[in-house]
C-alpha cells in the first residue's frame, strides 16, 4: 500500500496565530495612543510652558523702561512740582499712541488676568492656566514694546515720563494707579526686585496741576485702562 505524502508537508508553518496578530495590533494601537497623548501633552502643557519661558526671556532682554527708551538722559524734577502744559500734552499723546497700537490687546490682557485670578490650579485648570499665562506674557511683550515706541515718538526719557505720569494721575484723581509697568511686569514674572522700589513721598497736588490736567479729563478717562497696567 502506497502511503500518500501529506499535502501540507512542504507548507511552512504559519508565523504567529490569532493571539500574535492581536498582540501586534495592540502594540501598534498603544504606540499610536502614546504618540497622540504625548503630542497632546506637548501641545496643551509643554508648548505653553516653553512659550512662557521664551516670553520671560524676551521681557528680561527688554529690561526696565530706562533700558527700553532711546533717550536715557537723567531728568531733574522741578522744585515747585509743577507740570508744564507741553508735558501733559505729550503724555496724552503717548497714551493715544498706545491705545491705537494696543487696541483689543489691553482688553484681552485684562480678561486673562481676571480669569487667572479666579481659577484654581488643579486638574484641567493647570493646562488652562499655563495657556493663559503664556498668552499674558506674549501680550505683555507687545505692550512693553509699544510703550517704548510711544515714548520715543514724544521725546520722553524714562525718568521724565515716570514723573509726569505720576503727577498727571494724581491730579486726575487716579492716585492709586501710580505703580509703573515695571512693577506690573514683576508681579507676573515673579521678579521681586522690579516690584519693590522707592516710593515718592506723598505731597499735596499743586492747584496749577489740578487746573491743567482738568482740561484733559475726558481723554484720560478713555485711556484709564492703560493706567491699570502702569503704562
Amino acid at each position: 500500500m502506497t502511503t500518500e505524502p501529506h499535502r501540507f508537508a512542504h507548507v511552512p508553518p504559519p508565523r504567529g496565530g490569532g493571539y500574535g496578530r492581536w498582540i501586534v495590533g495592540c502594540g501598534v494601537t498603544t504606540l499610536v495612543f502614546l504618540v497622540v497623548v504625548g503630542g497632546a501633552a506637548w501641545w496643551f502643557v509643554g508648548r505653553p510652558v516653553v512659550e512662557a519661558f521664551q516670553a520671560i526671556q524676551r521681557i528680561e532682554s527688554l529690561g526696565s523702561l530706562q533700558d527700553r527708551v532711546a533717550d536715557r538722559r537723567p531728568y531733574a524734577v522741578p522744585a515747585d512740582g509743577l507740570l508744564r502744559a507741553e508735558q501733559v500734552e505729550r503724555f496724552v499723546a503717548v497714551q493715544g499712541h498706545m491705545e491705537r497700537e494696543l487696541t483689543g490687546r489691553i482688553e484681552r490682557l485684562e480678561r486673562l488676568m481676571d480669569d487667572f485670578d479666579r481659577r484654581r490650579p488643579d486638574g484641567l485648570e493647570i493646562v488652562l492656566l499655563a495657556e493663559a499665562y503664556a498668552e499674558m506674557l506674549r501680550l505683555l511683550v507687545e505692550v512693553l514694546e509699544a510703550q517704548a515706541s510711544a515714548l520715543d515718538a514724544e521725546g520722553f526719557t524714562a525718568e521724565e515720563y515716570a514723573w509726569v505720569r505720576r503727577e498727571v494721575l494724581r491730579a486726575a484723581g487716579y492716585g492709586g494707579f501710580e505703580e509703573d509697568v515695571d512693577g506690573f511686569v514683576g508681579a507676573l514674572t515673579g521678579d521681586a526686585a522690579a516690584m519693590i522700589g522707592p516710593r515718592p513721598v506723598a505731597t499735596p497736588v499743586p492747584e496749577a496741576n489740578l487746573a491743567l490736567v482738568e482740561r484733559y479729563r475726558e481723554v484720560l478717562e478713555e485711556t484709564a485702562a492703560l493706567a491699570l497696567l502702569g503704562l
